[in-house]
């Protein structure tokens, strides 16, 4: 009886700790990829689900083609997040945007308040665009 009373309060703490998450996430949007004037311009909506602003968020981006090679590599501040708040970043990079197959969130270069693994551990990714990924 108290194996499985210590086991139900795990498995408790367990689901606690795995709502909570989601609370304090970052949420990354790949939402669009359009051609410009020869510059492929990728737009993001970041999503602050905290009730804590992050002043910063660098983010070291890897775009990879449709074939796998390393096409570019970048880096991007997502923030200044406010609490609770939902902004839209765009960045261009050099060339057409059809060739991309997937985006990869390499590394948290900056990061405040806190340390940059505790950021990358708190990104929840996804993308909008059916034929690009963006991973971690």
């Amino acid at each position: 009886m108290k194996i499985a009373a210590c086991c139900g309060l795990a498995l408790l703490g367990f689901v606690a700790a795995a709502n909570a998450a989601p609370e304090k996430a970052v949420r990354i949007e790949l939402n669009a990829a359009e051609t410009v004037q020869n510059k492929c311009r990728l737009s993001f909506v970041i999503e602050n689900k905290s009730d804590e602003a992050v002043e910063s968020l660098k983010l070291d981006l890897v775009v990879f083609g449709k074939d796998g090679g390393i096409q570019r590599r970048l880096v991007t501040e997502m923030a200044p997040l406010r609490p609770t708040k939902t902004i839209v970043k765009a960045f261009d990079i050099d060339g057409d945007c059809a060739p991309i197959g997937s985006i990869l969130v390499n590394d948290v270069t900056a990061c405040a308040p806190g340390p940059a693994a505790a950021c990358l551990d708190r990104l929840v990714r996804a993308s909008r665009l059916p034929n690009v990924r963006l991973f971690k």
